[in-house]
């Protein structure tokens, strides 16, 4: 606990301000509430709230287009705002060694933003909601808190926590228990709330994925393809002689690199130009090392 309030009072990244965003905001609501409940206003209180939370209905939501941000750093109840942020901070102090608070922003806030137009498009799309009363909101960080986490178990999938202190687990695993737990939960508690979450997965899933490089890959690789078969003949053998009549070329060989596995020294140097400059100051070469070793 002193190392959360230490962590929480000294440092000035991204996830310290998140953290320090969502407990004001919760400190405020609670204070406004109280007021209107002694001012017996509580209806009042609770219509003026419900324009910082994203609506099911579309039309609403229309003149209300802050609330995608705005519910991002609201909460229910204590209990809500407790595990949301114990899960944030241990996730954002795991992935902010490998990334700049920059890029957490990003995944916080668009992760979030996916999360609502998941529950909107839910909303208003599956038969199983036409029953449910229109004015249906959705408020909390937990689809921002779902793309930071899965986002972090894609960058480090076999990166290893302790689990109520007791049980060790990869931090894949720990991600695909959470989406587990969100599906089969969904048709019994909070529907909409579980169907954000799986929008936050989704966003901290791809934006990871893309961040690593897996699409440019795919992309070069399929462009290298297409270039391959629309290349003439003549071409292709001009190419190869002149591989031929170089002695001194050598292909570089990346499959061979990926069979050894990089040494401390290597893995520290990286990591110590990641604290300084970031995940995207890396090179290819220092990327496909740290990819490496986290297998």
């Amino acid at each position: 606990m002193n190392f959360i309030i230490k962590q929480f009072l000294n440092k000035k990244t991204a996830e310290n301000q998140i953290l320090k965003l969502n407990i004001v905001a919760f400190v405020c609501y609670a204070i406004f509430r109280f007021i209107m409940y002694l001012a017996n206003e509580k209806q009042v209180s609770e219509q003026i709230v419900n324009y910082l939370y994203v609506p099911g209905n579309i039309t609403i939501l229309l003149f209300r287009p802050w609330t995608l941000i705005s519910y991002q750093f609201m909460h229910v109840g204590f209990f809500h705002i407790l595990f949301n942020m114990l899960l944030f901070f241990y996730m954002s102090a795991i992935v902010c060694s490998f990334i700049s608070s920059r890029t957490l922003w990003k995944i916080y806030i668009w992760g979030g933003i996916c999360g609502a137009i998941f529950f909107i498009l839910s909303f208003n799309l599956f038969p199983v909601f036409k029953n449910i009363d229109e004015m249906s909101f959705l408020v909390g960080a937990s689809a921002s808190v779902m793309a930071v986490t899965v986002a972090t178990a894609t960058l480090l999938p076999n990166y290893e926590v302790f689990l109520f202190g007791v049980f060790r687990i990869k931090l894949k695993w720990l991600a695909l228990a959470m989406i587990l737990l969100d599906i089969t939960g969904i048709p019994s508690s909070n529907p909409g709330g579980g169907l954000s979450h799986l929008g936050g997965a989704f966003f901290g899933l791809v934006y990871m994925l893309n961040y690593k490089g897996y699409f440019n890959s795919s992309l070069r690789n399929l462009n290298k393809y297409f270039l391959k078969k629309i290349k003439s003949p003549e071409k292709k053998n001009i190419r190869k002689k002149e591989f031929v009549n170089e002695p001194n070329y050598r292909k570089p060989s990346f499959a061979s690199s990926k069979k050894t596995k990089p040494n401390q020294t290597e893995i520290d140097a990286i990591l110590d130009k990641i604290s300084q400059s970031g995940y995207d100051s890396l090179s290819d070469s220092e990327k496909e090392i740290l990819f490496r070793a986290s297998e």
